[in-house]
């Protein structure tokens, strides 16, 4: 029995495209007015740093890609944890449970954003971060 060349084509299509939707997620960046489109691969770490315009402290969110942004923890100083929390629980318990396919990020004073080798500076203005494939 022959098989049919198209019929082998669109199996390894088919392969090739859920191997590359297991191990690349894209996502939608909107930065004010414009729109581009990336590819994070799946397990890769991004951080969010920025300093809080309370306590002028350095803070540091850290998060992986997953099927969506998981994975979530804070580095700063206990002062400023306790600002985010009013003293009444540690932050990085919450933060690990949280998840989300997108990251809204909206900064006056500035923050960066980077998830692997992509990198976005936000000053006085507006990001969003929207993984396209969430599976």
């Amino acid at each position: 029995m022959k098989h049919c060349p198209t019929a082998i084509a669109c199996a390894v299509l088919g392969i090739v495209l859920t191997a590359v939707g297991l191990f690349l997620k894209p996502a939608r960046v909107v930065v004010g007015d414009r729109s581009t489109v990336v590819f994070f691969r799946r397990f890769q770490e991004g951080s969010l740093r920025f300093v809080n315009s309370v306590t002028q402290q350095p803070v540091t969110i850290r998060f992986r890609v997953r099927s969506i942004f998981s994975d979530f923890s804070m580095e700063t100083d206990e002062e400023t944890e306790n600002y985010y929390t009013s003293g009444t629980y540690a932050i990085d318990p919450v933060l690990s449970r949280q998840t989300s396919s997108t990251l809204k990020l909206c900064s006056m004073q500035g923050m960066v954003l980077a998830i692997g080798d992509d990198r976005w500076e936000i000053q006085d203005g507006c990001l969003e971060v929207t993984l396209l494939w969430t599976f």
